[in-house]
């Protein structure tokens, strides 16, 4: 046993050093800041890291912002998507027979974010933690006024400042945003409560039942399947999607740090019993994937306005690699296999 812990704290070492990089402060990811970044090379007082990643706050004015979401398609035919590898965190969820992501930002910048598509019931309760607002094309009626009741700030398409649909590709595929224009509608907000606690430059963690993995391929949707490739060398799990190298516009392939499979009950919604939703309020159990290793884990999130905590076997919080998460909200049941 101890031969095996001594093992996974160095896999962990490995992938730390990785997304914290070796020389020099990087940005999220293990990228440089983004062009414009307003803050000194190196951690700003009061912020040593961005809630949302663990990565070092490198821009005061970015560590103390609010955070801002919106919901993009994951059809095939809305790939490439724009700039999901400059997201903090990435939510995906069941629609109707496909998949939408509810993507995050709060540490970094993109010129361009797409394509925007439309609000489920779960979407509000998912980012209310957050503060911010959450940007989308529409919705029907009854979950618009999901979204309303919600309390949190709603950005739609009629807002034709911050949405705008781009030339060369078909409706509704064609509706974009940038960084810039979500975070205008944020206001001087609060920045986002901390995400997960994260290992720290240096720091080893070897959560409770941990095990070596490779891979992990899973059903997001009956017309979606998602795959993941464990990259030591970059630190990285490797995303293809429908058999294929997840790639964005620009060719970077979308490949987060943290993978987690949030096993969560999809419920019939009630005006529309076509569209199911999942409840992130509650508990269940989890898995998450970290530097090469799987954790057999639960979460919890106990109100709407609550953060999900994702602990061990031994109840522990689970500190997680510093960089981009993707939460997979999984259908109980589903089949998820581990190699």
């Amino acid at each position: 046993m101890r031969r095996s812990l001594l093992a996974l704290a160095g896999l962990l070492a490995l992938a730390l050093t990785a997304s914290c990089g070796g020389a020099g402060v990087t940005g999220v990811r293990g990228r440089a800041p983004t062009e414009g970044a307003t803050g000194a090379m190196g951690p700003v007082a009061g912020a040593s890291t961005y809630p949302l990643t663990g990565m070092p706050a490198v821009d005061a004015a970015r560590a103390n912002r609010p955070a801002v979401a919106v919901k993009i398609d994951n059809n095939a035919a809305a790939r490439p998507q724009s700039a999901l590898e400059q997201a903090d965190v990435i939510y995906e969820e069941f629609t109707e027979g496909i998949t939408r992501f509810v993507v995050v930002f709060h540490s970094s910048d993109a010129p361009t974010v797409g394509p925007v598509r439309s609000v489920r019931p779960a979407d509000p309760v998912i980012v209310k933690p957050l503060g911010g607002p959450l940007v989308f094309s529409g919705g029907a009626p009854a979950i618009l006024d999901v979204v309303r009741s919600a309390g949190i700030t709603q950005v739609t398409e009629d807002d034709r400042e911050t949405l705008r649909r781009r030339a060369g590709r078909p409706a509704p595929f064609n509706l974009y945003t940038t960084t810039e224009a979500m975070f205008g509608k944020a206001g001087a907000g609060a920045p986002p409560p901390a995400f997960s606690p994260f290992l720290r430059p240096g720091e080893t963690s070897a959560p409770a039942g941990a095990t070596p993995a490779a891979s992990l391929r899973l059903a997001p949707a009956p017309k979606v399947t998602a795959a993941y490739a464990w990259d030591a060398g970059a630190g990285v799990w490797a995303r293809s999607t429908d058999g294929r190298p997840h790639l964005l516009e620009g060719g970077a392939r979308l490949a987060p740090k943290n993978v987690i499979v949030q096993y969560t009950p999809y419920t019939a919604f009630a005006a529309d019993r076509i569209v199911r939703f999942p409840e992130v309020v509650g508990s269940g159990d989890a898995l998450v994937l970290l530097a090469g290793t799987q954790v057999t884990a639960r979460w919890t999130k106990a109100s709407d306005t609550a953060v999900t905590s994702y602990v061990d076997s031994a109840g522990k919080p689970i500190p997680l690699v510093p960089g981009q998460t993707l939460v997979h909200l999984q259908e109980p049941g589903s089949a998820v296999t581990v190699g």
